[in-house]
């Protein structure tokens, strides 16, 4: 990702999303945005709320656009679309010319990545000592964290800047390090504003909700890394009910949630669908909701899926509720760290009833002493069907070929309703993009 030269750092905050950017802006442009921070303010402590704000802004829909594209890649959704480049995600022949993938998935989670190290490195600079037990230093160390952890499940490799390109074992080691951070810094904040009483109540709570965050978070990077006993004692520590939320909506397209015009924009708008993969056979889970017929889409008729377990939209039925703008979307949980205790640890009475407890959600009967491997098998298959399109499954497919030789990418002849190769392609992660090659002289180029 190039470094900024910027003039303004612009954060508005919408009613019910925050959202940030930062661009250079030429003379002639004198729109004046009562949201922003000028240049010249940016030093100024008194919009340092406003920067931590911002890196949640830039989140949410970084966070959507590699959820839905991851998707398409791994083929929990299918493409019917008729644009060359969706076709080409969704035939796993994606190049780095790919302007969907540099403008949807990898730019903004750069630009994630950039803004909460800029703000963690700003309330620092703001709070000195104190900001070891700030409530927002724990906020940006938290999604500087994940965003770091979804560039290393995403792409193959990523530059930091202008440098060479990491390796997603490099990035996820910078995630911990992010994630490491927020867990001392909100065990900090939780202990001083609880303190305080009744005045620190909410900041106490708040500290709470990061310092698990940063537990799942940890977990997760730690399990992707193979450091089984790490992640069993991060994903230990959360509790079972944990659940934090990334939130969207309806006031303008950049915050709507990507799935609302993908699955639920009405009109034959629709272009994503269950057919052609590997989840069209579940036809008796909620958790996998979809309609009894199949629907209109810009390319054919498909079944199009419903919101699944972890969109507020979400409403336990075969048939399923559609996807909305402002549909908020479960990225940690308790439920996602009981998972990654279960894979790490292995087959035991414990994780068995876990798995067992998550296959009668599915209207499957229980397994009564499976071997390892079956074990495993169905814990793949419960975890897929519980983290349905909220950004997982390019990290899993990606981590159980590299940890466990098990391949679900899927291969052989591609079926479509648009022209394309009539075979999978061979993409299992996203290349970096030919902007970002041609413009960052430090990247070892391909």
């Amino acid at each position: 990702m190039r470094t900024y030269n910027f003039r303004r750092l612009a954060v508005t905050i919408p009613a019910v999303l925050v959202a940030a950017s930062i661009a250079g802006c030429s003379d002639f442009l004198q729109v004046q945005n009562p949201g922003a921070i000028e240049e010249a303010n940016v030093n100024n402590p008194a919009y340092m709320t406003l920067l931590v704000n911002g890196v949640v802004g830039e989140f949410q829909p970084a966070f959507n656009g590699a959820a839905l594209y991851g998707a398409v890649l791994t083929d929990e959704a299918s493409n019917w679309h008729g644009f060359s480049e969706n076709i080409e995600i969704d035939n796993r022949n994606v190049s780095a010319g790919n302007g969907t993938m540099n403008n949807l998935v990898y730019t903004p989670l750069q630009s994630t990545r950039f803004l909460a190290d800029s703000a963690a490195a700003f309330v620092t600079k703001f709070l000195g000592d104190t900001a070891s037990r700030d409530v927002r230093l724990a906020r940006v160390r938290d999604y500087g964290g994940y965003a770091y952890t979804l560039l290393a499940e995403q792409m193959c490799s990523a530059p930091i800047g202008l440098t060479r390109a990491y390796t997603p074992d490099e990035l996820l080691g910078m995630a911990l390090d992010r994630f490491k951070n927020a867990i001392d810094v909100a065990t900090a904040a939780k202990t001083y504003n609880a303190g305080l009483g009744t005045a620190g109540a909410a900041r106490a709570a708040a500290a709470d909700s990061l310092l698990n965050l940063a537990r799942v978070g940890a977990a997760r990077a730690s399990l992707d890394l193979g450091k089984f006993a790490d992640a069993i004692t991060y994903a230990s520590a959360a509790p079972a009910n944990f659940a934090f939320k990334s939130y969207y909506s309806a006031n303008s397209t950049r915050e709507n949630n990507q799935f609302f015009s993908a699955a639920s924009g009405g009109s034959n708008a629709e272009w994503i669908g269950i057919t052609s993969t590997p989840f069209e056979t579940v036809t008796n889970d909620p958790r996998l909701p979809r309609p009894v017929t199949k629907e209109g889409t810009q390319q054919g008729q498909t079944f199009v899926p419903k919101s699944p377990l972890m969109y507020s939209t979400y409403n336990g039925t075969l048939t399923g509720a559609q996807f909305t703008r402002d549909a908020a979307v479960t990225f940690a949980s308790g439920l996602e760290a009981q998972y990654i205790v279960a894979e790490a640890q292995g087959n035991n009475a414990a994780n068995l009833a876990f798995l067992n407890s998550r296959r009668a959600i599915g209207n499957q009967a229980a397994l009564t002493l499976p071997t390892d491997a079956e074990f495993k098998a169905a814990l793949r298959e419960q975890r897929a069907r519980d983290l349905y399109l909220a950004g997982y499954r390019l990290g899993d497919v990606r981590r159980y070929k590299k940890l466990y030789s098990v391949d679900l990418w899927q291969h052989g002849t591609y079926t479509s309703p648009v022209p394309a190769p009539p075979a999978f392609g061979d993409t299992e992660c996203w290349p970096i993009p030919l902007a970002e090659i041609n413009g960052n002289p430090f990247l070892n180029k391909p």
